[in-house]
């Protein structure tokens, strides 16, 4: 049964398979596979594997097996652990450095499968899906098509259509494998020594060669240990399988090299395998197998005759245990046959040696004490797997196979190393990202929608959200999120000009009480590999001890809220115009007003820029550039995907056309953030970025939905503040006659801003009318009120009881 193109074909021959199968190799190796399109269709085979009550090729064990193993989680843990977060991304190891590293396909893989696995196949072209490679499988003879249908009905749930040309089954005879060969850069095949050899010899030049061949497990036993508990979970390792498995235990090495203490282990040994065989369903050798194990149970037999006591044959219904006292490890010939032999730990290396290249797993039996002493002895004679007796065959989701990464073979480690000064701003090489595949279905989702669906159990890491006004929420991410949200600011802070390798930074954000501003800061600098300084925001207008470290430790750049910096310099302001040595200020949080950046500017500052435009809810969004005018930013592709929506219907705004920003997280695992309707106002900016970088840009516009009732009428600080073009601060509270009143601090004249704002005809006549106080006063901008934990000054603070 041949398996091209997703469909199941019985009608063709190898010639024809391949030329089907050749002509567009090139084409779909030049286009990269995205994993969530895997991801995805794993998923979908599991949910129908486990909605299926009888299935044709698959017992009820092997379906749950199955479904279990194409789990999406489980999927993705593989990928992470074997390749990392984000394998595929063409980016700095080393932001301080203009080299790019990624995994990459390795291409085509053949895949040559043994007869002992049912699912072996199907799960070996699944990892070289996983690792974006075509794969062509030949299966064993015994397969019966079992794999075609299987990869058939995976296909079936591909809902892009994209995986079929990856996936073939071509079940050529063994003298066609070099037919398959010629097409492939790397063979993966399983086999025991002579089979591989045999394959490998066939090898085309410069083809990588990942074989899994045949392994020897075994037992290793401290005596101490060894209670009937622990002998009976080492005979359920040998029956389980019936060592069929190059995880099963075929010999038991015992931690002495008294006779007496080995004879007793043989003996309780066998009293184990007495009483758990009888549970396992047995597998009947067949007449070679069956002539093996008799032949060599009698040449036990003869060279006991002359052992002088020190060895015996002990059997059952159905197992075997052989014992004597050579230092070796002796292989089994299998179907519940055990060698039991002396191994003192001294010697443990040398009785290792001769088997080190095929040693897999050990069962180890031995106090706790004794655990980590001989575990490293174990690792370090060859053994690459030590497990618990009984859990020999159990293993673990994403843990290495014979020693290594199954993924890291099936890929390719690629560099591209670039001049310095080429791309300086990019901290990866890759094309942005396709929109999420059916976002168009989704409701919005505004904040009170975001509040209303509580962190999952995925949640780890919790933030305030809406901290700036009104009862605070709690916003949580997994600490997967929070490394993706981190290392996508990274890459925004040095597009934004933040050098890792001269910059001096200072931290002054606000952070504690479940306030994330300063943690995260502390986390893309770490990220970014930047020297920096977490001083935090000042608790009070006391700045000398701030200013005292800039100067001692040659800070060159500051970061945080344009209030607490712009009072920073104030307050210091002949120590740190003397020391001149402050070149960059990024700002985050709000808005920084033309004055404050003037005053800061003064001091010798060369470049004032925004440090991030995002939210505790949806995390980073987006990051300036030097291109980009004030409030202008690159999307955050990696993490984010922005649809700019017209201001009255849900429909896409016209290209330039002002719209709502709507964003949605990508890859966000504890709290959905889907559509999410920010509450900014926005336009899309048109063109490429004289930068270079390929994400697109907007620009934010102001504020939707930001309307205030006093008075009984509506008003817009946002537009208002914008029309005085002053740094002010709106304070609604009570006043005492019983109506509202406006507090406005404000940076500038208040006679001439009252003035100004009272040409507004509506707000003129409610205040005319004793329906609302206005009140004017002249502050500076950095004495405006700061919320108490995130240091931010709100635009409007609503005190109204």
């Amino acid at each position: 049964m041949y398996l091209i193109d997703g469909a199941l074909r019985a009608d063709i021959d190898l010639d024809a398979a391949l030329a089907a199968l050749s002509g567009r190799l090139a084409g779909t190796l030049a286009e990269p596979l995205d994993v969530e399109t895997v991801l995805s269709c794993a998923e979908r085979f599991a949910d129908a594997l486990t909605r299926t009550e009888h299935h044709p090729q698959l017992d009820a064990a092997a379906r749950a097996e199955l479904a279990a193993l194409c789990r999406r989680e489980t999927l993705r843990a593989k990928l992470e652990r074997e390749l990392g977060e984000r394998p595929f991304s063409l980016r700095r190891p080393d932001y301080r450095e203009a080299r790019f590293e990624a995994w990459q396909p390795l291409g085509l893989v053949l895949h040559v499968t043994p007869s002992n696995a049912a699912l072996l196949p199907f799960m070996a072209a699944l990892e070289g899906l996983l690792a974006g490679n075509i794969n062509w499988l030949r299966p064993s003879g015994s397969d019966q098509g079992l794999s075609a249908r299987l990869m058939a009905e995976f296909l079936s749930h591909d809902a892009g259509g994209k995986l079929a040309a990856r996936l073939a089954v071509l079940p050529a005879a063994s003298g066609e494998l070099s037919r398959l060969m010629a097409h492939a850069d790397g063979v993966s095949a399983w086999g025991g020594d002579a089979a591989l050899a045999a394959i490998r010899a066939q090898l085309p030049p410069g083809c990588r060669w990942i074989d899994w061949g045949h392994r020897v497990s075994f037992a290793y036993l401290q005596p101490a240990a060894a209670s009937d508990i622990a002998l009976d979970a080492l005979a359920d390792d040998v029956c389980r399988l019936d060592q069929q498995a190059c995880s099963s235990p075929q010999a038991l090495l015992v931690d002495s090299d008294d006779p007496a203490v080995i004879h007793d282990m043989a003996r309780r040994l066998a009293a184990a395998l007495a009483r758990r065989a009888p549970l396992w369903p047995a597998l009947t050798p067949d007449l070679q197998e069956a002539a093996e194990i008799s032949t060599r149970m009698a040449f036990h037999k003869l060279d006991q005759a002359f052992a002088d006591g020190q060895g015996q044959v002990l059997s059952g219904q159905g197992w075997r245990l052989a014992w004597n006292m050579s230092q070796e490890l002796a292989p089994s010939p299998l179907f519940r046959t055990v060698e039991l032999r002396p191994a003192p730990r001294a010697a443990l290396a040398a009785i290792l040696r001769p088997w080190r290249t095929h040693l897999q797993s050990c069962g180890l039996i031995a106090p706790a004490a004794q655990l980590p002493e001989l575990s490293r002895a174990l690792l370090a004679a060859g053994v690459s797997r030590v497990a618990p007796a009984g859990r020999m065959h159990d293993g673990y989701h994403g843990e290495p196979h014979d020693g290594v990464y199954a993924l890291q073979r099936l890929a390719r480690r690629v560099s591209v190393s670039l001049d310095a000064a080429a791309l300086p701003d990019h901290a990866h090489l890759d094309a942005p990202p396709a929109e999420p595949a059916g976002l168009a279905a989704l409701p919005l989702m505004d904040k009170a929608a975001f509040q209303s669906q509580p962190a999952n159990d995925k949640a780890q890491l919790f933030f305030r959200s809406g901290g700036s006004s009104g009862a605070p929420k709690l916003a949580g991410v997994s600490y997967r999120d929070y490394r993706h949200h981190m290392r996508a600011a990274a890459d925004g802070m040095l597009a934004a000009g933040l050098n890792p390798s001269t910059d001096r930074v200072m931290n002054l954000l606000y952070g504690g009480k479940m306030y994330g501003g300063m943690l995260s800061f502390f986390s893309i600098l770490e990220r970014l590999g930047v020297a920096q300084y977490p001083m935090g925001g000042p608790s009070d207008d006391d700045f000398s001890e701030i200013a005292h470290f800039i100067v001692e430790q040659k800070i060159n750049t500051l970061i945080g809220m344009p209030g607490t910096l712009h009072r920073l310099f104030e307050c210091e302001n002949k120590v740190l115009r003397r020391y001149g040595g402050v070149r960059k200020v990024f700002c985050g949080g709000e808005h920084i007003s033309d004055g404050q950046r003037a005053y800061i500017g003064s001091f010798g500052v060369e470049l004032i820029r925004s440090a991030m435009y995002g939210s505790v809810d949806a995390g980073p969004l987006g990051h300036a550039c030097p291109h980009g005018g004030d409030g202008e930013f690159h999307l955050l592709a990696e993490a984010q995907w922005l649809e700019i929506l017209e201001t009255d219907s849900d429909r896409p705004a016209a290209p330039g056309a002002v719209g709502r920003l709507v964003f949605t997280s990508r890859e966000r695992e504890a709290q959905r953030v889907e559509r999410y309707d920010l509450g900014d106002l926005g336009q899309w900016l048109p063109g490429l970025c004289p930068c270079g970088l390929a994400a697109p840009r907007f620009r934010l516009t102001g504020r939707h939905g930001s309307l205030l009732r006093v008075g009984t009428i509506f008003v817009n600080p946002s537009a208002l503040t914008d029309k005085i073009g002053l740094p002010m601060q709106w304070l609604v509270d009570n006043a005492d006659s019983g109506g509202d009143r406006i507090r406005l601090l404000a940076d500038g004249d208040p006679w001439a801003i009252r003035a100004r704002l009272l040409e507004e005809p509506m707000l003129n006549e409610v205040v005319g009318g004793g329906l609302l106080t206005l009140e004017v006063t002249a502050t500076p901008a950095a004495e405006f009120r700061r919320h108490p934990h995130s240091g931010k000054t709100p635009l409007v603070l609503d005190l109204r009881r």
